[in-house]
């Protein structure tokens, strides 16, 4: 029982730090200060996590589909052959 309160404190904490990105960088501040080795390790691990992640899905879209050129059309503003006044 005791467990499950530390676990829900522990949690109802996370998520107020969370909702304000400026909590929320107060408390990486702090766990960067305090403990900077785990937090470099941390960010590392994210980072290429992410980047590993984003590559995968751009080569299942491009595996998939095919590369493809994105164009950009405008509309017309004058009749073909024709002058707007």
């Amino acid at each position: 029982m005791t467990a499950l309160i530390v676990v829900l404190a522990a949690l109802a904490a996370a998520c107020w730090v969370c909702a304000s990105p400026v909590r929320l960088a107060a408390a990486g501040v702090v766990l960067l200060i305090t403990h900077p080795a785990p937090t470099v390790a941390l960010t590392t691990v994210a980072a290429v996590v992410v980047t590993a992640y984003a590559g995968h899905m751009a080569y299942r879209t491009l595996r998939a589909e095919g590369w493809h050129l994105v164009t950009v059309q405008r509309p017309d503003l004058a009749p073909v052959g024709g002058v707007t006044a």
